[in-house]
């Protein structure tokens, strides 16, 4: 696609939806701050703005109608400030406005701590050593399917849920994000959220079950908190564990087959990821988050008046954070559309930035790490079967839901 004059963006349209990347290039180099009026909607686009912007608290950017709204969501107009969302009951910690944010997300997020989760690996690398031989011995498999099992298996574990539920978990939420701004899959958003959220209120009820003793701090760290001088309700609970399911369970599988397609594109490059699998897969996974990364922005919503980028805002305006743009950013990253497995990256948006800073980076870098281990180490040679290739094309989450790869 050539960028002309009459190239508009909207993150909705089918042109979008199939191939955003050509729209990015043309944001950054033309329109760094570019309005929607649709949706009264302003667009971030350059690595340097998303970042600043992302990480100065000061900013009256918030999250108090979510981070990720559907077409719906914005073609309603707010025409005015929108008040924050009340504190009781409290909705899920991703919508809150700080200083209440960071208190609720601080609730839940001790597994996710870099000492927790190097506990954690050997159980993980356990887990798909043993079913390795089996998944191997199938010839072919879908690998995001695959390695989105044992993600799913790893959220279970941590929320203490039953590890037979994972596949069915992992299923809700591939289906509830491809089906966001994307009405043609046939996908009802809405039927996956609700399996997803029954999911968040068993794990609280088998807590409370269990007797709430501090073993699975996930959900036990919300259940034993003081929020605002009371106890959080078991709905208030579950709506904590909502994000932090759907985040620890798709991303990885999407991020780390498409790497290791990257690599069999490139054979120097894998041989080199080979040579020392210890040492270089955490490398070459930072630059897969980075090359590979499925979710394509993120939205604040306005509440006070503000100029940025030369340009006036107004409280109930919106504005989103084209993050894949930013990671694709010549300005910050060299031949940024070329894959490099030890790409030098002084600083990263794979992960977001500022207060809604993902708290599943450690578990997702580990997660990823050992998948490459542990796949290389027992595969020789395969090849991926790029014509059975496909994608959602949603608004949000662009990632491969099918990248079949044949083990010879």
């Amino acid at each position: 696609m050539e960028a002309g004059p009459s190239m508009q963006y909207d993150p909705f349209s089918p042109e979008c939806l199939a191939d955003p990347y050509p729209y990015y290039a043309w944001l950054r180099d033309e329109h760094p701050l570019y309005y929607v009026e649709a949706y009264d909607m302003w667009v971030v686009s350059r690595f340097q703005d998303v970042y600043d912007m992302l990480g100065n608290p000061e900013l009256p950017f918030e999250a108090r109608e979510g981070t990720v709204p559907t077409r719906a969501e914005m073609l309603a107009r707010n025409d005015g400030p929108v008040p924050p969302l009340p504190l009781e009951p409290v909705t899920g910690f991703t919508r809150m406005d700080q200083p209440y944010q960071g208190r609720l997300r601080g609730f839940i997020n001790q597994p996710f701590r870099p000492r927790p989760v190097a506990r954690l690996e050997d159980w993980f690398r356990d887990m798909v050593r043993a079913d390795l031989p089996g998944v191997l011995a199938q010839g072919e498999v879908n690998l995001p399917t695959v390695f989105g099992l044992w993600t799913a298996r790893t959220m279970c574990h941590l929320a203490g849920l039953p590890l037979e539920m994972a596949a069915d978990l992992r299923d809700a939420i591939n289906e509830s994000s491809a089906a966001i701004g994307n009405a043609d899959l046939g996908l009802d958003p809405l039927d996956g959220l609700k399996r997803i959220s029954r999911a968040a209120h068993l794990a609280v009820a088998r807590r409370r079950d269990a007797g709430v003793d501090g073993t699975r701090p996930f959900v036990d760290g919300a259940l034993n908190a003081a929020f605002e001088g009371r106890s959080l309700s078991g709905r208030e609970v579950a709506a904590q564990l909502v994000v932090p399911l759907i985040g620890g369970v798709e991303t990885v599988p999407k991020v780390t087959s498409h790497g290791l397609w990257e690599l069999t594109k490139n054979p120097d490059q894998l041989a080199a990821v080979r040579a020392d699998l210890a040492r270089n897969t955490a490398i070459a996974y930072d630059e897969m988050a980075r090359y590979c990364g499925p979710a394509q922005w993120f939205s604040r919503t306005v509440t006070a008046p503000v100029d940025v980028l030369g340009r006036h805002l107004t409280p109930g305006q919106r504005i989103i954070f084209l993050i894949q743009s930013a990671q694709r950013d010549p300005r910050e990253f060299p031949e940024p559309d070329t894959f490099r497995w030890e790409r030098p990256m002084k600083r990263t948006l794979a992960f977001g930035h500022g207060g809604h800073f993902c708290m599943g980076m450690h578990l997702a870098k580990m997660e990823g790490r050992v998948l490459l281990q542990e796949f290389l180490s027992a595969v020789d040679e395969f090849e991926f079967d790029e014509d059975a290739a496909e994608r959602s094309a949603s608004s949000f989450q662009t990632g491969w839901d099918t990248l079949p790869v044949r083990i010879r």
